[in-house]
């Protein structure tokens, strides 16, 4: 008895730490859990809200209490329509900067484009005299929130001190006409003014480049980038795009602006943390 009793246990053990293999027959040593199935899925842990994922707490500077056993966990928030991954310290939505229910985030649009007019002879010469302005209305449908509440009403400013993470897009539209061949240059420039009576200073500038042989009509040209940034609270940020052209030129003119669609012109901040 002691024997059969003793030959169960052994078996039992063998399965304990074998794969689960589910939806087929096939095993391998590379997995501990295997899901093939075409027609069925597997569902996560998820939550109506962000407030019930675990290790909530409104009092932390990240709401979340830090917990290094729970790295790499999954949990879908059905308000939002996403999955949040776990990284030892808070929950972080797959959109990264972009989670509408993040309470520090905020995701602005475009409220106010502007038009680059500019004129071809050898070089090229662009003027924007003036910058886009990001207070579109609140959208969720378009991923447009300000859980920060930076907008202001006529410029974007930072209420919290705090490690922010800035995300900054800006789509140009337009093209040139007439006879010319060489380079154009979109560039987008992360301007910051610390205090009321400073001035803007530039904290980083991205550059997209767009060939142009004879006519330069191929539709959008996006901008964007992310960079991480100290701020002081009652700081204000703006978004500066900038046009100019390398190019063997007859004379062209040419008319561009900036897109006011959410897919390729936003602000985006994530208050890392709060000081």
């Amino acid at each position: 008895m002691k024997k059969i009793l003793f030959l169960i246990i052994m078996i039992f053990q063998c399965y304990c730490f074998g794969q689960i293999t589910i939806g087929s027959a096939d095993n391998s040593n590379k997995n501990i859990v295997k899901v093939i199935d075409g027609t069925k899925g597997v569902i996560l842990p998820f939550a109506n809200a962000y407030t019930a994922f675990p290790r909530y707490n409104a009092s932390a500077n990240d709401i979340f209490d830090d917990y290094p056993n729970l790295i790499g966990g999954l949990i879908y928030s059905k308000n939002d329509d996403q999955y949040y991954k776990y990284d030892g310290y808070a929950w972080n939505p797959a959109r990264q900067i972009q989670g509408i229910f993040q309470t520090r985030t905020s995701r602005l649009g475009v409220s106010t484009g502007i038009t680059i007019p500019c004129i071809s002879f050898g070089i090229g010469f662009c003027f924007a005299t003036n910058t886009p302005t990001y207070l579109a209305p609140d959208d969720r449908s378009q991923v447009l929130v300000d859980n920060l509440l930076i907008k202001n009403a006529s410029s974007v400013t930072v209420k919290t001190a705090g490690l922010y993470d800035i995300g900054v897009a800006l789509g140009f539209t337009g093209g040139t006409i007439g006879f010319q061949a060489g380079i154009t240059e979109f560039k987008l420039t992360l301007q910051v003014k610390y205090t009321t009576a400073s001035a803007w200073e530039t904290v980083v500038s991205k550059t997209n480049y767009s060939i142009i042989f004879v006519i330069d009509t191929q539709g959008n040209k996006t901008s964007s980038f992310s960079q991480t940034i100290s701020l002081p609270a009652g700081a204000e940020i703006r978004v500066v795009p900038g046009i100019s052209s390398t190019a063997v030129s007859g004379g062209a003119l040419a008319a561009y602006g900036t897109d006011t669609s959410t897919i390729y012109s936003y602000v985006a901040a994530r208050l890392i943390k709060a000081y």
